[in-house]
């Protein structure tokens, strides 16, 4: 995978996270950080460079979010790399 493919300017496209939850996380919080530093339309590039499934993903969440609050979805997202990580 060349550069232009994992990166959107200086951003990461997190496409080497193979856990779709968690790359849809970090994804959905640079743009959210975009955003909130006034950069929509870079927010609205770095999302173009998605395919769809990817964005449907990032939708699934935010609707999660929308619906168990942010603080549950955070804590799921936590255990499910609780359970990733080797401990020996």
């Amino acid at each position: 995978m060349s550069n232009a493919d994992s990166m959107y300017k200086e951003f990461p496209l997190f496409n080497s996270i193979s856990n779709p939850s968690h790359r849809a996380w970090n994804r959905l919080n640079i743009i959210n950080n975009l955003k909130s530093a006034g950069r929509a339309r870079d927010a609205a590039n770095y999302l173009d460079k998605l395919e769809e499934v990817d964005k449907l993903s990032i939708a699934v969440l935010l609707m999660s979010i929308k619906s168990r609050g942010l603080e549950s979805v955070r804590a799921e997202l936590g255990r499910g790399l609780d359970e990733t990580t080797d401990n020996s």
